[in-house]
């Protein structure tokens, strides 16, 4: 996993260059639900990040950082036995981005990519006399697919509402985000 982060990060040197002259680029600046699937669903609130830059007219290429926030549940039962389950996720992504202009203000976006998500777990019993836990770190390297809906404000603002799936990050909990994203393009 590490070799596969510093090959990334050294490949990304060589992107930068070129997405310093690209004609429109973005920062891409989202907040949103993010749900882990599982038994049961968790749901939490999510940050993103990310930078985007035009290869072809209706294709880009993006990067960026998401927060997917903690997850916890919370299990007490009047037998004195206390019960947590915790989980949280942050991720690194690449993806390419089609898009598909429906009209002069609208425009329909696919998202294909890698993501690599470093998850943070953490499982406690109490019970009335003694307590067991577990705290565990997870690395993982995932496909994601998305899709959503884009507005073109003005020249340089635009709105973006998507859903993308990222995968399993840990014990088949699986990962997916639903966002708003403001993108200001330079």
């Amino acid at each position: 996993m590490r070799k596969l982060f510093v090959a990334a990060l050294l490949g990304s040197t060589f992107l930068f260059p070129t997405a310093s002259y690209a004609e429109s680029s973005y920062l891409k600046l989202g907040l949103g639900e993010s749900t882990y699937s599982g038994d049961p669903n968790k749901s939490s609130t999510a940050g993103l990040l990310a930078y985007g830059w035009k290869i072809y007219p209706n294709m880009f290429a993006e990067i960026g950082y998401i927060d997917f926030g903690s997850a916890s549940t919370k299990f007490s039962p009047d037998l004195g036995i206390n019960l947590v389950d915790r989980i949280k996720t942050q991720s690194i992504y690449a993806a390419g981005i089609s898009s598909v202009p429906l009209s002069s203000f609208v425009s329909f976006q696919g998202k294909l990519g890698l993501v690599m998500h470093h998850t943070n777990t953490y499982a406690k019993i109490q019970f009335p006399d003694q307590s067991f836990s577990d705290d565990a770190t997870h690395r993982k390297t995932r496909l994601l697919v998305g899709a959503g809906l884009s507005a073109q404000f003005t020249k340089e603002i635009s709105g973006l509402v998507d859903y993308t799936y990222f995968g399993a990050a840990v014990d088949g909990r699986v990962i997916s985000l639903i966002s708003a994203n403001l993108q200001y393009h330079f």
